[in-house]
């Protein structure tokens, strides 16, 4: 299904290797001047194979950076910082623009030229109690093949990101005045995960004060207008040139609309995966929905000071018991995050940042509710396309989580999405299926 239309005059953004040499905020390493030597030309294979091996080599020497994000109240986000290999531009040269004639304005073209060379900001939101760390691989891709800067953080309450955590100050410590090391540099392990109550124990103990997350008041509300704004706030320090593209996955989608326009002064485009609504009757099975958010979850919030996701019943993750309060709330609304926050509605209304939107019919909570999202935001320019995996990409399952997949690769990463975050060109329905149908054939041969 295709909703929409995609911008006639979309920003594009080359997709080239940058070579002005300009300030950055980050240390790299420097380069060796000296070209490097030659192979013989009878030792062309080997020449390959080596070529290939060192290719190999560097890959495995990639590491993420571990970084600590700051929230609008303070509170201590864990994140991670993806470099790409190779020079990074993160500001213009200055340009020098003769008086002499004013009508001259060659200046800006190649003000253009050299604005569109700058390295590209990617900054990664998860979907409701899902860990940071379950889209690396996908953060990976869009440093180390498509050269960007790739932000990921865990919002509070979900994975690293606990109240009163030591290692997160800690890091904040040792990193508030020291300049980020370069992405081929070893970096120190990242925070551990908070331990998990076993079940039985949490259960015998009641409310005993083991899990960080009892009595932690928090709500995705929290993650929309504190939590959110500090990711754009890091991104908007260090890179305060540099154009900003966003991934926004099921509620990382939801919230974006809803912060204030000063963050997001610097984003050019948005991409929403599995953004639907969790409205119990838009649902795939909406009386199982119905009793989950309104009978079942209530009690065991109430038992356990908190939801055990993954404490109990080891799917998805531990979350603050307001959060999946604001998610049942907001889903007693059609208009769902509008319906619960009335007051956001003019930020939605005022959101005018191009989105392209993906959904799969055969996702696990809502296959079809995608374009009430979008609905949600009328003033972008917007395009909303449902993908079914079997009949359009000759793939078993997509669902809710699958898109981040390393299968989805070649079928959807190469195609639709860098067409979107790397030119600038929404594809629709029809381009997909057919990119996709050449790719199976390409495999075949």
């Amino acid at each position: 299904m295709v909703t929409g239309r995609t911008s006639p005059n979309g920003n594009d953004l080359l997709h080239s290797r940058r070579t002005l040499p300009v300030e950055i905020n980050l240390i790299m390493q420097e380069e060796d001047p000296s070209p490097a030597p030659r192979e013989p030309p009878m030792a062309s294979s080997k020449s390959g194979t080596s070529s290939k091996k060192t290719t190999s080599t560097a890959k495995n020497n990639f590491k993420p950076q571990p970084i600590v994000l700051t929230a609008l109240d303070g509170f201590l986000l864990s994140g991670t910082l993806f470099l790409p290999p190779g020079p990074i531009i993160t500001s213009l040269p200055p340009v020098s623009v003769s008086s002499d004639d004013p009508s001259n304005f060659s200046h800006t073209a190649i003000h253009k030229q050299q604005a569109d060379s700058l390295t590209k900001i990617v900054i990664i939101s998860a979907a409701t109690a899902t860990i940071q760390d379950f889209y690396f691989k996908f953060a990976q891709y869009l440093s180390q093949e498509l050269g960007m800067i790739v932000v990921t953080y865990d919002n509070r309450g979900v994975g690293r990101s606990m109240p009163n955590s030591e290692e997160l100050s800690f890091l904040k410590a040792a990193t508030d005045n020291s300049p980020l090391p370069s992405s081929n540099v070893s970096s120190p392990p990242l925070p551990p995960k908070p331990s998990k109550v076993p079940a039985g124990k949490a259960k015998d103990s009641g409310k005993s004060k083991t899990n960080p997350l009892i009595g932690f008041e928090a709500t995705i509300v929290d993650w929309a207008l504190r939590d959110l704004p500090g990711v754009f706030n890091y991104v908007l320090r260090r890179f305060p040139h540099s154009p900003t593209l966003y991934v926004g996955h099921s509620v990382g989608g939801h919230i974006l609309p809803a912060i204030d326009a000063y963050y997001t002064r610097n984003l050019k485009r948005v991409l929403f995966i599995s953004v639907t609504s969790a409205h119990w009757r838009y649902m795939n099975n909406p009386l199982f929905i119905y009793w989950f958010f309104y009978i079942a979850s209530p009690i065991v919030n109430s038992h356990y000071g908190f939801y055990p996701g993954k404490t109990l019943w080891g799917s998805m993750e531990d979350l603050p018991k307001g959060c999946l309060e604001t998610w049942a709330y907001w889903g007693s609304f059609r208009n769902y995050v509008v319906g619960g926050n009335p007051e956001w509605k003019p930020n939605f209304d005022l959101f005018k940042v191009p989105v392209y939107s993906l959904y799969f019919s055969d996702d696990d909570f809502s296959s079809t509710s995608a374009p009430k999202i979008m609905d949600l935001i009328p003033n972008t320019l917007r395009r909303c396309v449902g993908i079914n995996p079997v009949e359009d990409l000759n793939m078993k399952k997509v669902g809710h989580m699958g898109f981040f997949f390393n299968s989805c690769k070649e079928k959807l990463w190469k195609t639709a999405i860098h067409a979107w975050l790397v030119d600038g060109h929404a594809l629709d329905h029809d381009a997909i299926k057919e990119q996709a149908t050449l790719t199976s054939s390409y495999a075949r041969l």
